[in-house]
């Protein structure tokens, strides 16, 4: 009887014994064989974080992206705003070296491109002659005979030369819209009357006016102008600038 109880006594301490000690070998068979496998990975990722990990990537990619963006800055600087920056100052240099350059030529040259005189023979320029006319009257009897006076002064300090001749210094009397007399008509070379003015000193010269028409195909028969009537004189000549028209009456 105690035999038997016995044996069931060991056959439930080896039931019990055999699963617990599975287990165990589980326990401490398993989970030491996993522990080194799950440790190699660390050996494996040090090898493996050059390429893999994600600190590599992010110096590689940083040292990329340093690179991409300087590169990418450099073009940017170099490209963008040295193409915008060299195209506006070239541009503004250009176009400041034309005005400076257009100015530079305004100043030697003068107005209208005249040169300025370096001897007593060469033309004045018009910027430095200050030229007046003036009618001796205002009214003038049916016989009375107007007079023109212009008066040339010149401001350059270096004397020079301006032809008061009947075609470079033409007078020409109109009565509204009929151009009725110029000294210029039937004018030629051999009318031309050039003199010296020096600075300051005025030239004055005189035209009398008959009273006469005249065309400029210098048709050969006299017409008196219609009378009475109001009547302008003008200057007509590269040194008009400043010669005011004069307005007169004729009876």
């Amino acid at each position: 009887m105690l035999v038997g109880l016995f044996v069931v006594v060991a056959l439930i301490t080896y039931a019990c014994t055999r699963p617990s000690s599975g287990g165990g070998d589980e326990a401490s068979g398993t989970s030491p064989n996993p522990t080194p496998e799950e440790s190699s990975p660390p050996s494996v990722s040090p090898s493996a974080s050059p390429e893999d990990s994600p600190g590599a990537s992010a110096g590689a990619g940083g040292d990329g992206g340093g690179d991409a963006q300087a590169g990418s800055g450099g073009g940017s600087q170099d490209g963008s705003q040295g193409g915008a920056g060299g195209g506006s100052g070239d541009g503004d240099g250009g176009d400041s070296g034309d005005e400076s350059g257009g100015g530079s030529d305004g100043g030697s040259g003068g107005s209208g491109g005249h040169a300025a005189p370096e001897e007593p023979g060469d033309p004045c320029r018009p910027s430095d002659v200050v030229v007046t006319l003036d009618a001796d009257k205002s009214d003038y009897a049916w016989d009375g005979k107007p007079e023109f006076e212009l008066t040339l002064v010149n401001t350059e300090e270096q004397t020079c030369t301006v032809d008061v001749g009947p075609e470079s210094m033409e007078l020409r009397v109109t009565s509204g819209d009929d151009r009725v007399f110029s000294t210029a008509d039937c004018a030629d070379g051999s009318d031309s009357d050039k003199q010296k003015l020096q600075r300051g000193v005025p030239y004055t010269t005189t035209f009398t006016w008959d009273r006469k028409r005249s065309w400029k195909d210098c048709r050969d028969r006299e017409v008196t102008a219609k009378r009475p009537g109001t009547y302008v004189v003008r200057l007509h000549s590269d040194y008009e600038q400043g010669a005011e028209p004069q307005v007169f009456r004729l009876n």
